[in-house]
């Protein structure tokens, strides 16, 4: 976050500085008038740009008890970034907004020199995520009999719990869908990620082979041309790595009908999911897998980011279980999560059955 402090005659020109110098997204955290009732007095206001939307509350945090009730979506941030403000009563937690909305809210004029109300209007902070919600879509597979098989491809950098989710979704279609799954694994640069696919394949009795060269994996892909799906596991790289693009596009360049899915954990920062779409967009990614969702409370970040991309979402995935922390994605899923927190979303018997 970029903080600045502003001095201004009034509250009005001090807002016009702000939107000059930081932007429309800028974000008041702090007013107030100095040398009051002097020759001098003037407003001080202290601004930010690049806000992080978890800090934007609609409830308080609860804490967890025997009830099981959690954080939802917009929960307030731990407890070292709730500083209270002195003229602001003790149960009314420190929330953001942006001088656009002040402007709005206060019907474009402020109520008195240096008095910006830092209150967020609720109902514009709900109307923001449930335009973000609707925002997002999700996408499933489609399986024709008369077609090849459908081959899709797990991508995303280190540490997204792409080959687990590889495994989720063979068990998934395999054991659930009765289809007939192949795996490959194009990873070979983590130690044991073969063996892992490797196990988990034959627990599941599918077959699974390692294509370390584009030549190979052509040939696998053509081998396994009677079954219904193929998932390839790729190896992860970071998402600054130039050249890991070029690699997966030179790797999949003999198949033409490879459904890249970018794997996103939600525990990821906000900077860098935005990073990694941008990045791995020049694969001409056809879906999202949202992954380790059970690893984190907070998803207003998460769902900001995909709401942006325009990318569907088509898997969910939670724990380590294969195949019961995992579902296919849905709308109302996602309205779940994103709309009602952890527990709407996370029951595990309806995860097995969804």
């Amino acid at each position: 976050m970029h903080f600045k402090r502003f001095e201004a005659p009034d509250s009005r020109t001090a807002l016009k500085m702000i939107k000059e110098q930081l932007g429309d997204d800028a974000v008041i955290l702090s007013s107030k008038t100095v040398h009051r009732g002097t020759p001098y007095q003037r407003v001080e206001v202290v601004a930010a740009m690049d806000y992080d939307l978890e800090s934007i509350a609609l409830t308080k945090t609860p804490s967890i008890s025997s009830h099981g009730k959690e954080p939802t979506l917009f929960s307030q941030p731990p407890e070292n970034h709730k500083k209270k403000s002195a003229d602001r009563p003790a149960d009314q937690p420190d929330q953001k907004i942006s001088f656009d909305q002040v402007l709005k809210t206060q019907g474009g004029s402020m109520t008195s020199p240096g008095r910006i109300s830092q209150r967020p209007n609720r109902e514009h902070v709900a109307r923001w995520r449930d335009q973000l919600i609707s925002q997002l879509q999700t996408t499933e597979l489609e399986f024709r009999a008369s077609e090849s098989p459908v081959i899709i491809s797990l991508v995303g950098p280190t540490g997204m719990g792409k080959t687990t989710t590889a495994a989720k979704i063979a068990a998934w279609y395999s054991l659930r869908e009765n289809r007939r799954v192949a795996l490959l694994s194009t990873d070979c640069y983590r130690i044991g990620a073969t063996d892992q696919l490797r196990t988990y394949a034959k627990i599941m009795k599918l077959p699974c082979e390692v294509t370390l060269r584009k030549k190979d994996l052509e040939l696998a892909i053509r081998k396994h041309q009677n079954v219904d799906m193929i998932i390839i596991d790729t190896a992860g790289k970071s998402p600054y790595d130039i050249h890991h693009i070029k690699e997966l596009q030179d790797l999949f360049s003999p198949v033409s009908n490879i459904r890249n899915h970018l794997v996103l954990s939600a525990t990821t920062k906000k900077e860098d999911i935005k990073k990694i779409i941008e990045t791995y967009t020049d694969l001409d990614i056809t879906g999202l897998v949202l992954s380790k969702l059970d690893e984190t409370r907070a998803y207003a970040t998460l769902c900001q980011q995909v709401a942006t991309a325009g990318i569907p979402v088509s898997f969910l995935a939670t724990g380590q279980r294969v195949p019961e922390d995992f579902t296919v994605a849905s709308p109302e899923h996602l309205e779940n999560l994103f709309r009602k927190g952890w527990l709407a979303f996370a029951d595990k018997e309806n995860m097995a059955v969804a």
